[in-house]
């Protein structure tokens, strides 16, 4: 009888020693995940830090000059996708969608565009704009009809900056359709 209870006193031991030994390694794993997350969001962070301090610095300078550029100086392109790139890097947009107001794509740089199409162009032809301020609707008319133009940003665009971007877009569409 003594070595039924010395083997079971064993086992219960090697039980919560098994017991510490996985909660440890959960621990461990944890702890290491931890870390590679942290620094991918402090690289984020500053990554938004210098977006911020480089578009600060570049509106502080490209304001005024940025009313004298000339829309045909700046779409070159036989495409109209090569010209939504450069108005996408010109005004550094997320993201530039053209639809026509029933919700069809016509170009696009943003990888969600055909539902974002429909449902911010009925947003538009409701006379709305979207509750974030990150994401600007604009009607652009053409050839009898209006294409609306949706803009996503990391800031909120000044009145100044979306009235450039439809006078841009004008040009696109004249040149490019």
């Amino acid at each position: 009888m003594t070595v039924d209870t010395v083997i079971y006193g064993n086992l219960i031991l090697t039980a919560i020693a098994v017991i510490l030994l996985l909660i440890f390694i959960t621990n461990i794993f944890i702890l290491l995940h931890l870390k590679k997350e942290a620094p991918a969001e402090i690289k984020k962070e500053e990554k938004k830090d210098k977006k911020s301090e480089v578009k600060t610095k570049k509106e502080e300078k490209a304001q005024p000059s940025e009313k004298l550029t000339d829309p045909s100086k700046l779409y070159k392109a036989e495409s109209i996708e090569k010209n939504l790139i450069e108005l996408f890097g010109h005004y550094n947009l997320n993201s530039f969608t053209m639809a026509t107001s029933d919700g069809l794509v016509i170009s696009s740089t943003d990888p969600d565009a055909e539902e974002d199409a429909a449902s911010y162009s009925y947003l538009y032809l409701q006379g709305k704009q979207p509750k974030s301020l990150n994401v600007r609707l604009i009607g652009v008319p053409h050839k009898g009809g209006t294409v609306v133009g949706i803009i996503k940003s990391d800031d909120e665009l000044s009145e100044n900056s979306l009235a450039l971007i439809e006078r841009d877009i004008k040009y696109i569409l004249r040149r490019n359709i």
